[in-house]
């Protein structure tokens, strides 16, 4: 009798735990995606993220927005993370130390004035800002860098990452 039992009941406690598990998957409010025209670049060529950011919820959300337009999407709350093959973090450039507020003693000197402020993003409304990571990174050496992008999620109080993308400098 426990013989023909016991799958009913694993059947049972499976069905209840992929039930749990997907009570708590988190529906975000947006879709975060990264990508870049090519994903191998000769040392010093510009390297452009494109990221494409959705609001896939059935509300507005706060966005930030810039009079110059979506050039900066370090600026606009999509902060890159960078790493080489060895987890590194490359050098920031004279204007990513500026932009991430880590200066040097030479940097201080400097103002750069940012300006930007919020505006709504309408259900289903698609922003395609872009980072010139090749202007806050020193990706000159050859290698292989790792490039993500992140935003904070204002409802769910979390960082959310983008997909991970791989550009390889070559010499």
């Amino acid at each position: 009798m426990l013989r023909r039992l016991l799958p009913v009941i694993l059947a049972v406690i499976l069905a209840v735990l992929a039930g749990a598990a997907l009570a708590q998957t988190v529906q975000r409010p947006f879709s975060l995606g990264i990508s870049v025209e090519h994903d191998t670049v000769k040392a010093g060529s510009p390297i452009v993220v494109k990221i494409r950011f959705k609001n896939i919820s059935d509300h507005d959300l706060v966005r930030m927005r810039r009079p110059e337009g979506d050039a900066h999407g370090e600026l606009l709350g999509f902060p890159p993370i960078v790493r080489d093959a060895q987890g590194n973090e490359p050098p920031l450039t004279r204007k990513g130390r500026l932009i991430f507020g880590r200066q040097t003693p030479e940097d201080k000197a400097i103002y750069v004035g940012v300006s930007v402020g919020a505006t709504a993003m309408h259900p289903g409304e698609v922003i395609t800002p872009e980072i010139r990571l090749s202007e806050l990174y020193d990706m000159s050496a050859p290698g292989k860098y790792t490039v993500q992008v992140w935003h904070y999620d204002e409802e769910h109080k979390d960082d959310v990452k983008s997909n991970a993308i791989t550009v390889t400098v070559v010499p």
